[in-house]
């Protein structure tokens, strides 16, 4: 008891609080939750957390350098390599085959191996899903969905229809050799990280415990969804989101390190601990100097967005935040106060992300600025996003840590987000290899393009040496001759592979999160470059941005001017080059506005969106008609056929309003 006292005054009570707390704190521990268990090597005991966009490192504490620019996958991978009797793994997408491989390895070396997953992402990556299951029906695993729907090795589909299937089986954890006899062997694997291939891009966190009671709490939520405890899930009894209990402990010593966890979502009685009032009393009674966020998604009117606002109402404590911009402008677009201009004053900065791809972050951080060794400071993180599905319909989970070090090594992770969120750095370019011949993922316009970097994830490529008038000029106007450029473009290389190069044949030079190069395109007469005939057809100009080749831009210019004398192209009329008009006429001559608004557009309006045809357009307005109207670009998912993969091609293109 004396041990656990100390401990929880070291870890979570600040000495102004003390005296208030102490007896607060036996009571509340020993009540309440019990004592943490001391059943394993407390010297073996540790948390460690990876992250893989670079950090800001003149943040760190003394020999503290947080474990950032990480390959995330390989953290879950290198785990269940070293698995000697059994993997839980618990996937809302489980799509990256090198985890695949893995658990497929595992399981020929006689490892027990169970997977859950979502039921609605079993199907949406398409050929990608078809092989991850039918790589792990070979191997001879099972999995089961949030449906309670069953995947056989011998590739039949037991199909249920559980309650609440509708909600999202979120997770993202493994657990490790926790059925070793050994409860000292288990590991757990836990964060923001989706097993796909844009998981590995994304900007995210994930967190390695070396725990047996964190084990055995997660395995008991696993087993909760598979329906029993053997190596065959149970439909019957399986449950998922609000038909779980609670598991058996919430807080936990993790080597002289205290860790709360919790799991949503509450279920029907609320019995369950509720996840977004424990985070409002954390920041409420936590908090002396800071808070900082980073999240994905965190809605404006929750409990939780209220109580760091209202804490911050006081000048003293200092509130920051990141967040994902597709969330960040649409909180922006309605007056809330993340997009307030209040937001970004006195002693309050939150700013939209700059990252590769998606900002998918879900934490909360409070005091990690403050000096003072003695006030403790908290990390709050896991697969809860901060919204009200979180906490009442998904099945999620989060951590609340109390360490100083730990606390740190986000803060130091904040600050890389934060730096390239104002401009002082940039997010990392993907890796590219520019002898590859790579596919074209979609066109966003003639100006535009993006080349498939890996399954599910186009990355932006620019004409090096060309200026091509664009479809998106400002909110509400395009550039002139925007739509023959792209019409141009888009029949010269969709559904084609190009090369990309820089003005010397290396990787090809990146600026603000996009590719500028010479582009090769591979047809069936041979390779031609894009650039070249752009100019030679009049639907670009020279430009001289970023460094290039000597011999280009003459050849360039030559092209240029050949095509001003013939008038060709935009060249026609020259007066009207980089003019703003406020629609452009698409290819087929429709006349449409980008964004495009989902909730007015007609079909053949919507058939201009990459990969939405008449099928998909039709859907889309009759699913409008069915909910009266859109209120987010995100509803669109729940149209038949639209995925994630979809929805990510189309977001930057449409608006609801």
């Amino acid at each position: 008891m004396r041990k656990y006292v100390n401990l929880a005054i070291n870890n979570n009570c600040k000495p102004a609080k003390m005296k208030d707390r102490l007896k607060a704190a036996f009571f509340i521990i020993f009540i309440f939750f019990g004592l943490p268990s001391q059943s394993q090597d407390v010297d073996n005991e540790w948390i460690k957390v990876y992250f893989n966009m670079p950090s800001d490192t003149t943040l760190m504490l003394e020999g503290n350098k947080s474990n950032h620019s990480w390959d995330l996958i390989s953290t879950l991978t290198d785990l269940i390599d070293s698995a000697k009797t059994s993997v839980d793994l618990s996937a809302y997408d489980l799509e990256h085959m090198q985890v695949g491989d893995a658990l497929a390895n595992a399981k020929a070396r006689g490892v027990q191996v169970r997977v859950v997953t979502d039921n609605y992402n079993r199907t949406d990556g398409g050929e990608l899903d078809l092989l991850m299951w039918t790589r792990l029906a070979v191997a001879g695993i099972y999995s089961i969905d949030d449906d309670g729907d069953v995947y056989r090795p011998d590739g039949t589909i037991e199909d249920n229809k559980l309650v609440n299937a509708g909600a999202d089986m979120h997770h993202k954890f493994a657990v490790i050799d926790y059925k070793s006899e050994d409860k000292n062997d288990a590991y757990v694997w836990a964060g923001s990280t989706n097993v796909t291939y844009t998981g590995a891009y994304n900007t995210n966190n994930t967190m390695v415990f070396k725990h047996a009671d964190i084990a055995k709490v997660f395995t008991e939520e696993f087993e909760q969804m598979w329906g029993s405890s053997g190596p065959l899930p149970n439909p019957q009894k399986a449950r998922f989101h609000k038909d779980k209990r609670n598991v058996s402990q919430n807080i936990f010593d993790v080597g002289g390190t205290k860790v709360e966890l919790y799991f949503a979502p509450l279920d029907r009685d609320k019995t369950k601990p509720s996840i977004s009032d424990r985070i409002v009393e954390v920041v409420k009674t936590e908090t002396d100097n800071d808070i900082r966020f980073l999240s994905f998604a965190i809605t404006p009117t929750i409990d939780i967005s209220q109580a760091m606002w209202n804490k911050s109402e006081d000048k003293s404590i200092r509130l920051e935040g990141v967040i994902d911009p597709s969330f960040y402008s649409r909180y922006k677009k309605a007056g809330d106060i993340w997009g307030s201009p209040e937001a970004t004053m006195d002693n309050r900065l939150i700013l939209p992300g700059k990252e590769m791809r998606k900002l998918h972050h879900k934490l909360i951080l409070i005091d990690a600025s403050n000096e003072d060794p003695d006030d403790v400071a908290v990390v709050i993180t896991g697969s809860y996003n901060f919204s009200n599905n979180a906490e009442f319909n998904n099945d999620e989970n989060l951590f609340i840590i109390y360490s100083n070090e730990i606390a740190n090594q986000y803060y130091q992770d904040f600050g890389g987000v934060q730096s390239r969120a104002l401009g002082k750095t940039y997010a990392p370019t993907p890796p590219f290899d520019e002898n590859e011949w790579h596919n074209v993922y979609t066109v966003r316009d003639g100006a535009t393009f993006e080349v498939e970097i890996g399954p599910g994830f186009g990355y932006p490529v620019r004409l090096l040496g060309v200026s091509v008038p664009g479809l998106y000029a400002g909110p509400d106007s395009s550039f002139y001759y925007a739509t023959q450029a792209d019409a141009y473009v888009r029949n010269l290389i969709e559904g084609r592979r190009v090369k990309i190069t820089d003005y010397d044949g290396g990787t090809p030079y990146a600026s603000n999160n996009t590719f500028y190069g010479y582009v090769t395109i591979e047809t069936e007469s041979g390779e031609i470059s894009l650039n070249q005939l752009m100019l030679q057809n009049g639907y670009g100009t020279t430009n001289n941005n970023f460094k290039q080749h000597p011999d280009s831009v003459a050849a360039f210019r030559e092209y240029s001017t050949s095509a001003r004398t013939s008038k060709t192209g935009i060249w026609e009329d020259p007066d009207k080059i980089w003019t703003r008009v406020p629609k452009q006429t698409t290819s087929s001559g429709i006349a449409v506005e980008f964004p495009i608004n989902i909730n007015e557009a007609d079909q053949e309006t919507l058939q201009h969106l990459p990969g939405i045809g008449p099928a998909y357009a039709k859907r889309i307005i009759e699913y409008r008609e069915q909910i009266r109207g859109f209120t987010s670009i995100e509803e669109l998912i729940n149209v038949k056929g639209i995925g994630e993969k979809r929805l990510e091609k189309i977001r930057p293109l449409v608006s609801v309003d």
